[in-house]
């Protein structure tokens, strides 16, 4: 997806939204939205809250970080890395243009893994080698944009690693240097831009990366079947096993994912969202996502506004 955020220019910036099976909910660590921006100088966001865990790899430029209502702002510079317990008021913000890879995460164990490190780290660090967690970081990107199956497992993996990385690096953090090493990290990212050929198929996988990458298209049943040459009523009974979900209770829950991601980091109108996620008339969309959340979606919006 492109974003629609003031301050990010829509050239080579793209997002991914992910929604977990209930297994991976259970069990792994789990990508929520992954993307690569690049934001404008003067842009900020701030908010009380979002229900996730943020990792930022500063690629170019700087960013001012604050990770708790009324603590002073961190300074990342290119090169650093940046870990926000998005479940408190956080913000952050750049003077200048800025290129930035980054994800939202969750997971049974990423609070404790969060607290180790901001405890140790803060929220803004460096590593001094830090070119594994920026490939692992690229993978989980990389698997978005090219639309490659989605592996739980491995994305659990790819995650971990990350954090294993800056883990490491609060354990070293007493003879870590201070020195961002923007040359190392910059290049890492480069050069990791491109994932190994694509493995064998795994149905079901397949299938949630088709539906992470088509939101806005019908997703029938009979389509997605068709994509793993199953029946539909096989189909039915395999996804609702892998997932926890049935197809169409899945590709709801996606599609109000990504809605509820529009509606609190853009200002695009419900007809345009509506287009996007997938919904086939705003009447529709307003409907089941007062049955899901219990707010409008104007209410929703206006709800997670913050006043700048």
């Amino acid at each position: 997806m492109k974003p629609a955020e003031h301050g990010i220019t829509n050239e080579g910036s793209e997002f991914y939204i992910y929604t977990p099976s209930k297994t991976a909910l259970r069990t792994f660590l789990h990508p929520l939205r992954a993307g690569f921006f690049h934001y404008e100088a003067g842009y900020r966001q701030e908010r009380s809250s979002f229900d996730s865990f943020l990792i930022m790899a500063i690629r170019s430029g700087s960013f001012d970080v604050v990770s708790k209502f009324g603590e002073s702002a961190q300074h990342a510079s290119a090169g650093d890395f940046v870990l926000v317990d998005c479940y408190a008021h956080h913000s952050y913000s750049t003077a200048e243009d800025s290129d930035v890879l980054w994800l939202h995460f969750d997971g049974p164990t990423a609070r404790a893994y969060y607290e180790l490190i901001h405890e140790r780290l803060g929220s803004v660090f460096s590593l001094r080698e830090p070119g594994y967690a920026i490939t692992q970081l690229t993978k989980i990107y990389e698997t978005f944009h090219m639309a490659a199956r989605i592996s739980e497992p491995l994305m659990a993996k790819y995650i971990t690693d990350v954090l294993t990385e800056f883990a490491l690096g609060a354990d070293d953090a007493a003879s870590a240097p201070v020195d961002g090493g923007s040359g190392s990290a910059a290049s890492a990212l480069g050069g990791a831009s491109g994932l190994a050929a694509r493995r064998g198929p795994h149905a079901i996988e397949s299938v949630l990366a088709y539906i992470a990458n088509h939101l806005n298209e019908p997703l029938t049943v009979g389509e997605l079947a068709g994509l793993v040459y199953m029946s539909e009523y096989h189909f039915i009974r395999v996804f609702k096993k892998e997932t926890g979900y049935t197809p169409y209770a899945y590709v709801l829950d996606a599609r109000m994912h990504a809605a509820k991601y529009r509606l609190i980091n853009s200002d695009i109108s419900l007809r345009q969202l509506c287009e996007e996620c997938g919904f086939t008339d705003t009447s529709s969309f307003c409907a089941a996502f007062k049955r899901k959340t219990g707010l409008t979606p104007m209410e929703f919006r206006k709800h997670s506004e913050i006043r700048r």
